[in-house]
């Protein structure tokens, strides 16, 4: 289903739409036996593949949770810069076809990149709240530098 929305007649999808934060079906809840491991296969699926190498994420899954979660938060940020430029880029030139799908793929991306990033705070709060202490202590720097 096609939604075309009045501001800038881009077309969004049901996808792009902002909805409720849903578990990830592909990880255990938490408290289920091998839930860990099936976060870390989650979030090792999302991160970039170099980051299987660094054998402190597989140790650490909270870690990989929280620097995804940064990494996430960087992509939304890229490509918001990246949509208003191609924005200002256009004003004042002649539209082409190819311009709204251009936008559109940029709102999708910004879109899925949010809901993911949603996703994994939910994860990375179910790998807090498994770890324990040296797991609270983490949490703060998180709160203070990603408001």
């Amino acid at each position: 289903m096609t939604l075309y929305t009045p501001s800038d007649g881009v077309p969004e999808t049901a996808a792009a739409r902002p909805s409720a934060v849903r578990w990830p079906g592909a990880v255990r809840q938490p408290g289920c036996p091998g839930f860990e491991q099936s976060a870390k296969d989650w979030l090792f699926d999302l991160a970039p593949a170099r980051w299987r190498h660094e054998q402190v994420f597989h140790r650490h899954p909270l870690e990989l949770a929280c620097m995804l979660r940064l990494h996430l938060d960087a992509q939304v940020i890229a490509l918001q810069a990246g949509l208003k430029a191609l924005r200002t880029a256009l004003l004042g030139t002649p539209q082409r076809a190819d311009d709204a799908e251009t936008i559109g793929a940029y709102v999708r991306e910004q879109a899925w990149a949010k809901a993911v990033r949603e996703q994994v705070k939910l994860v990375e709060n179910a790998l807090h709240a498994a770890g324990g202490s040296a797991a609270r202590k983490r949490v703060a720097w998180r709160i203070v530098t990603n408001p």
